[in-house]
């Protein structure tokens, strides 16, 4: 069973890198072409701007969810480095609980956000906030679905990440 959630979860990892780094040229190329617009053919692309801020919005997201997985955001552990391992690990779950449910709220908030704003669209791209508003609640989700998985390999005393795996 973890190991097709290994293999599921490595999918999702490879499929959000790529999403990022589509999602990073095409904002490079959108903000160059209204410079360019703008400096030669003094015109600037109205839509342009509101689009790469949506992408931009996706890419913070999407790269928290990443650094999440590989334990990348900034953490202070010297205290709970010098710890007896049991405590550690109390306050190991102590912290996952705290981060799932800080999760949920956020992927509660963002949800009702989404919801709230399909019928709402965007000033230039004419594009529906619900679908900018939707990358929350679900890199939200799958960040609490690997604050379950770290408790997990916690609370079993495994180490957290094997080699070449998301987990």
């Amino acid at each position: 069973m973890l190991k097709a959630i290994h293999v599921i979860y490595r999918a999702i990892e490879q499929l959000m890198r790529w999403t990022t780094i589509v999602l990073l040229v095409m904002m490079v190329v959108i903000v160059f072409s209204n410079v360019v617009s703008r400096y030669y053919l003094h015109a600037s692309l109205a839509w342009s701007e509101e689009v790469a801020r949506f992408m931009l919005v996706w890419l913070v997201f999407i790269g928290s969810f990443l650094a999440y997985i590989h334990d990348e955001h900034l953490g202070l552990d010297i205290l709970v480095a010098k710890m007896p391992p049991t405590m550690r690990k109390a306050v190991g779950f102590c912290t996952n609980m705290m981060i799932l449910f800080a999760l949920y709220a956020v992927m509660e908030g963002g949800y009702l956000l989404m919801r709230d704003n399909f019928d709402w669209l965007s000033s230039a791209a004419e594009i529906p906030q619900g679908y900018v508003y939707f990358i929350v609640p679900f890199t939200c989700g799958l960040m609490m679905l690997q604050v379950v998985l770290k408790t997990y390999y916690l609370l079993a005393g495994q180490k957290g990440r094997q080699e070449g795996s998301a987990c």
